[in-house]
Parts: structure tokens; sequence; C-alpha cells
């Protein structure tokens, strides 16, 4: 192998570490996109030696690929719930449409006792298994809906 293909697969290589570090911060719901490079490498070094070994590296790009196959397919299914013309994309109606949908899913899961009106017990009941961004999760994927 010519040291240029060694040196575009390392470069790919580092690419898809790098995307599957971020990925698996982001899917921890850090709004500011995740720990440090430091916590990146803590979390893809499994063994704890310092490096990636081509097991770590394969394990990282199978998870980034798995969220990225997840997020796809939640894509798909709210551009299939929501598209009402079906045109393949969503309008600025049917996104207000969406989000409305979704913030109603919300509301209702925070009004415990259905009265119509979330209490600060119901408020923070709501909150305290969400982690400290109330369940929202980056922009690029989790369960709020936004279309890309």
């Amino acid at each position: 192998m010519s040291i240029v293909n060694r040196m575009k697969l390392t470069l790919a290589a580092a690419t898809l570490v790098i995307g599957a570090g971020a990925g698996l911060a982001a899917a921890q719901g850090n709004d500011q996109g995740g720990p440090d490079r430091a916590g990146r490498m803590q979390q893809l070094d499994t063994n704890h030696d310092g490096k990636l070994d081509d097991a770590e590296r394969a394990a990282a790009r199978a998870s980034f690929q798995a969220r990225q196959a997840r997020h796809a397919q939640r894509k798909a299914e709210q551009l299939q719930k929501f598209d009402t013309n079906r045109n393949g994309q969503l309008d600025d109606a049917e996104k207000q449409a969406m989000r409305d949908s979704h913030a109603a899913e919300r509301f209702a899961k925070l009004d415990a006792n259905r009265d119509g009106a979330i209490s600060l017990t119901e408020f923070k009941a709501g909150r305290m298994g969400k982690g400290h961004h109330g369940g929202r999760h980056h922009r690029g994927g989790g369960d709020h809906g936004d279309q890309d």
C-alpha cells in the first residue's frame, strides 16, 4: 500500500472515530456536544490503555452507524406521519403540526393527574428522570422530532 493510500486510510479512520465519539457524547444528551476530547477518548478506550485498538475503533464505528440508522428511522417515521401532502419533505405548516403534536405528548407525560395543568410537583417529577436537559436531545436526533 502506498504512503498516500495509508494516509488516506488513517485520515478516514480518524474521522470515523471522532464522529463516533461525538455521536456517543451526543447520545448522552450533553447539550454542549458532549464531554471534552479526553472524555470521548475515555469512553471509546474500553481497555484503558490510552489508545484505540482495532476492536475499539470497530465498536465506535458500529455504535455510530447504529445511531445514524436509528436517527434515519425516526426521521422517516416523522415524515410518514406529518408529510400530509406526500411530497417527501415537511413544509412549514407540517413542521408546526409536528411540533404541536410533540408538545402535546410531552405535556401529557408531565400532567400526571390529567387536570390540564402542570403543577410544580408534576414538573419536578417529570424533570427528575430526564437529567439536566429535561429529556431534550441534541438537535441532530432524539425524540423531540425536529427535522434537519
